[in-house]
C-alpha cells in the first residue's frame, strides 16, 4: 500500500510532533523537580508527634509549632521551627532533611535559636 504524501508530509510530522511533546514534558518535569520546598505543615506535624510521644519525646502537649515557608529540599541540610508550650515557654526545634522526598528528623530542641 502506498503512503499518502501531500504538502504537509504527514509521515514526517508525526515523529517531530511526538519528539516535541516528549521534550516539552521532560522540561516541565525537570522544572517541577528543582526547587521543591519542604511542606511546613508536615514539618510542624513531625515535631508535634515527636515531642508529644511518651516513648520518643516528652509526652507533653505542644501548643503550636511554626515552621518557615520556602525551605528548599536539600538532603543533609537543617532548618528551625519555633515550638510554643501551653505555659508560654518557647523552644527551637532543629530538623534534618534526610532525603530528596523531604523526610524529616527532629535533631534537637533548644531554648534559644540554634542558627542554620
Amino acid at each position: 500500500m502506498a503512503t499518502r504524501k501531500n504538502a504537509w508530509n504527514v509521515e514526517y510530522l508525526r515523529p517531530i510532533t511526538l519528539l516535541a511533546l516528549f521534550v516539552t514534558g521532560a522540561l516541565l518535569l525537570a522544572g517541577c523537580g528543582g526547587g521543591t520546598n519542604v511542606d511546613p505543615t508536615k514539618a510542624s506535624e513531625t515535631i508535634r508527634a515527636s515531642l508529644e510521644s511518651k516513648r520518643e519525646g516528652f509526652g507533653t502537649k505542644v501548643e503550636s509549632v511554626d515552621c518557615p515557608d520556602g525551605v528548599e529540599v536539600e538532603p543533609g541540610s537543617r532548618f528551625e521551627c519555633t515550638v510554643r508550650w501551653p505555659d508560654g515557654k518557647v523552644a527551637y526545634a532543629q530538623l534534618l532533611i534526610r532525603d530528596a522526598k523531604a523526610d524529616l528528623s527532629l535533631e534537637s530542641l533548644a531554648p534559644k535559636p540554634l542558627g542554620n
